[in-house]
């Protein structure tokens, strides 16, 4: 009856720790240690006897960043031979505190003190005076950690088995055995503590630009009681890319350290389908060596991708994206009004200014507009982080007009599919495009004193002023112009070759989309009615 009643309270007590720890995630380990026990005084056979003590530590207190306070609850099974009787069983279960000093990251030191209730079940066999009473005991030891969740452990220690009106013997405890921590080894428990984090939305148009450059960042700490290695970030979105990318490789990591990390992402062409924001699931995974086991800890953060017209303007030369000479659109548009004024060029005129006169000619027949959007104008956003609408090439041709960023990009394309290279021009509160005029710098710079033309980057380039687009060439030459030179030295010329050294072009789902040209009489009349300077 007497076991019984001890074991039911042995068991609720370890149940009840065992609720604690998940409870309060805190550790939780099992320990199972072979022991021998040398009694000092009693009846007990000298030679002593052996058992196992089992229990569960709960550490719900951390010291020094990894030493432990814990509460213990064990129970011990002992065999004794007593003369004349031959083996007995001692039953013992106790509670109490102890201290773990982690002084290495393989090793710690322990020492606890207990107390609890004994029992010898068969004393009455031989007419033994007392048969339960209460123990005492102390122990000190060391673990050596073969993993974060299991240790080699051994122990000595003192144990007195207190009882009136008689004390039924001391002993001299030792033992080793192993210890297994349930919180590491059984629940999942993540050591890696996710501490700051700071993200950007993500620009479907600039989806091969994060491969190399970070929209967000994480600041990590290193929470295992041991330093790490070999560790390893990487990125997963389900919606938009295949495989995980590795972001960081960290060869080690130091216990409690802080370690940042700048988050890329290898994404695919499928987010170019989106026309409305959409939020998704982004995991972080962490892996890393811990005391030569692979452990890893993962986080779900949501991510943000805008539209795929979105774009912000800190940096001018981002709008270098939307521009494609590859633009389907935008390409037949371009070569079938090449195709039509190639018989008609002049002599005396290079003919990359020719072809763009017959664009604008060819745009003004279109009907192209320009169009003030007072909700994207760039004017409001430049050099901000507000978010800017921006057409492709082939939506400004499908809605026959667009504001001064919209034009640009549609007309830089039109001649880059032409093999004509292009820039954009930004002075304060605008932005326009040049092209490379064909002339050489020698012939350029005759021109240039006129004020008609900008030597930069290599080249003589024609400044031109797409928002004139029901105007004339002339005039939109001219007032190109104009607009470089009144911003002097805040006006800033940006080839597109240089751009899409950081912002690579893209062509998005439906870019293919019928336009009807004008009639090439149309075209034709207004290519000869084009003035060059």
């Amino acid at each position: 009856m007497q076991i019984r009643k001890l074991s039911k309270k042995i068991i609720f007590s370890f149940s009840i720790i065992f609720v604690c720890a998940n409870l309060s995630a805190i550790d939780l380990s099992l320990h199972v240690q072979p022991s021998y026990e040398l009694p000092l005084n009693g009846f007990l056979n000298k030679a002593g006897g052996f058992g196992v003590n089992a229990g569960l530590d709960l550490s719900p207190i951390s010291v020094r960043s990894r030493d432990q306070i814990y509460v213990s609850g064990q129970f011990t099974y002992s065999g004794f031979y007593v003369d004349g009787f031959g083996l007995q069983t001692l039953l013992d279960g106790r509670f109490g505190l102890g201290y773990k000093l982690r002084f290495m990251d393989r090793w710690d030191a322990f020492a606890e003190g207990m107390a609890g209730i004994w029992t010898f079940p068969s004393a009455t066999n031989f007419d033994a005076k007392t048969v339960s009473g209460l123990s005492f005991s102390g122990k000190v030891g060391a673990d050596f950690y073969v993993s974060p969740a299991l240790s080699l452990t051994g122990f000595a220690g003192y144990k007195s088995y207190y009882a009136k009106p008689e004390s039924l013997t001391s002993t001299l405890e030792l033992g080793v055995g192993i210890r297994y921590s349930l919180s590491r080894g059984l629940f999942r428990r993540d050591m890696i503590d996710l501490a700051d984090s700071e993200f950007e939305p993500v620009f479907p148009v600039f989806y091969a630009h994060y491969e190399d450059n970070p929209f967000g960042n994480i600041t990590l700490v290193n929470n295992e009681p041991n330093d790490i290695y070999n560790v390893t970030v990487s990125v997963m979105i389900d919606s938009y890319m295949t495989a995980p990318f590795v972001v960081s490789e960290i060869e080690s990591v130091g216990r409690g350290e802080t370690f940042y990390v700048d988050i890329c992402a290898f994404l695919n062409e499928n987010i170019l389908d989106l026309v409305q924001p959409k939020s998704s699931d982004m995991e972080i995974t962490v892996t890393y060596s811990s005391l030569g086991k692979i452990q890893s800890s993962s986080y779900f953060m949501p991510v943000t991708a805008l539209s795929r017209n979105s774009m912000t303007w800190e940096d001018d030369r981002r709008a270098a994206a939307f521009v494609s000479g590859k633009d389907a659109t935008a390409q037949r548009f371009a070569r079938q009004v090449q195709g039509i004024v190639k018989n008609d060029l002049r002599d005396g005129v290079p003919k990359n200014i020719q072809y763009a006169a017959a664009i604008f000619g060819a745009l003004k027949a279109f009907g192209i507009n320009y169009v003030v959007d007072p909700s994207s104008a760039f004017t409001d956003n430049v050099g901000t982080a507000a978010v800017d609408f921006l057409q492709f090439p082939y939506q400004t041709l499908v809605y026959h007009g667009g504001d001064c960023d919209d034009l640009t990009i549609l007309n830089c394309s039109l001649l880059e599919a032409l093999g004509i290279e292009t820039a954009f021009i930004t002075v304060p509160g605008h932005i326009y495009m040049a092209f490379d005029s064909g002339l050489s710098l020698e012939e350029g710079r005759s021109k240039t004193s006129k004020g008609y033309y900008i030597e930069a980057e290599g080249k003589i380039w024609v400044p031109f002023e797409v928002t004139l687009s029901q105007d004339t060439f002339g005039l939109a030459w001219t007032y190109g112009a104009r607009e470089w030179r009144k911003a002097g030295s805040e006006a800033a010329l940006i080839p597109l070759k240089d751009a899409w050294s950081s912002y690579l072009p893209i062509s998005v789902p439906g870019a293919d989309s019928p336009v009807e040209i004008p009639s090439r009489e149309q075209i034709i009349k207004l290519f000869k009615e084009a003035k060059y300077y």
